[in-house]
């Protein structure tokens, strides 16, 4: 049950880059997962412009999860089963277009990890968390609380605009009425720039119709709770009229969120890579949080002169 809403502290986050990973043929999801946290992550974390950077390791959508509405498929193909996504934030478009120009550096990191990327924008006011009942902003692992990553595509005949004023003027506003949702944040995408070249092997477009146009983040404190709110009146609300607009509804199970920048600032994550900040924060070692070892790690010499 949701008790407090820190849903505020995401609002300097005005635009997205929002990016679906699949894992390299060849390598274990394993594998997949400690390279992805431990390496390219902290990469990534020190390229400018980002607001906030997670790391979303999802499971494959097998279904069995979502309520079936009529007229709209929870069905994802198992081409389609992606295994994680890269959500970064930025204050502003041109926050966000700094990091694009520095982020040719990944690159070729890319081909150790991914077979495709596919990125999604969104315009300032389009990315809204409505309602977080999590304490933490910054996780560094598994939540341990039922928590989706959900895709959606517009029904056809529907303009973009009638689409979106639904999800967030219907669907958002009700479901996220339930003190049952612990957290829902929201979406909304711009059409997929097809013209970034695939990159040594990692494919950066598909097919128009495997397109998404929305995503949703969706948490309830336990199973139990979001069984009630499928079984709601503030759910019958939300979904009221729902295949008019949408045509499918993907829902991926998160496994675990890794955080490297949050506040514009690296984290532990960031800064020394996932592992080593669980470690660090497992045995207590504050003196690892002190200034002179964060200048050494991070490479400023001057700081660490002044401080010997």
């Amino acid at each position: 049950m949701r008790t407090s809403n820190y849903a505020a502290r995401d609002q300097q986050g005005q635009v997205t880059f929002y990016v679906l990973l699949w894992k390299r043929n060849g390598i274990s999801l394993e594998l997949f997962d400690d390279y992805w946290r431990n390496v390219h992550g902290p990469v990534c974390a020190r390229l400018p412009g980002q607001f906030q950077y997670w790391q979303l390791h999802v499971a494959h959508n097998e279904g069995g999860i979502w309520p079936e509405i009529a007229g709209i498929s929870t069905a994802t193909r198992e081409e389609n089963n992606f295994d994680g996504i890269a959500e970064l934030t930025f204050r502003s478009e041109q926050d966000r277009t700094t990091w694009f120009r520095a982020a040719g550096i990944l690159m070729d990191d890319e081909h150790n990890l991914f077979r495709k990327a596919i990125g999604y924008n969104t315009s300032p006011g389009n990315s809204i968390t409505y309602v977080d009942g999590i304490p933490g902003g910054d996780p560094n692992g598994p939540l341990g609380i039922p928590k989706f990553h959900v895709m959606v595509k517009k029904a056809d005949g529907v303009s973009v605009e009638e689409f979106r004023r639904y999800l967030k003027n219907t669907f958002a506003s009700k479901a996220a009425e339930s003190d049952l949702v612990l957290k829902l944040r929201l979406h909304l995408f711009e059409e997929v720039d097809a013209t970034r070249p695939d990159a040594a092997g990692v494919a950066h477009s598909e097919p128009p119709e495997e397109n998404y146009q929305a995503a949703f983040e969706l948490a309830f404190s336990n199973r139990l709770e979001m069984e009630s709110f499928f079984a709601s009146e503030a759910y019958k609300a939300a979904v009221q009229n729902q295949a008019k607009y949408i045509k499918q509804i993907c829902p991926f199970p998160e496994r675990s969120a890794y955080t490297f920048v949050y506040n514009g600032e690296m984290t532990l994550a960031g800064q020394r890579s996932s592992t080593v900040a669980e470690l660090i924060t497992s045995i207590g070692a504050t003196n690892q949080l002190k200034a002179d070892i964060t200048a050494l790690m991070l490479g400023d010499d001057e700081s660490v002169a002044r401080s010997a």
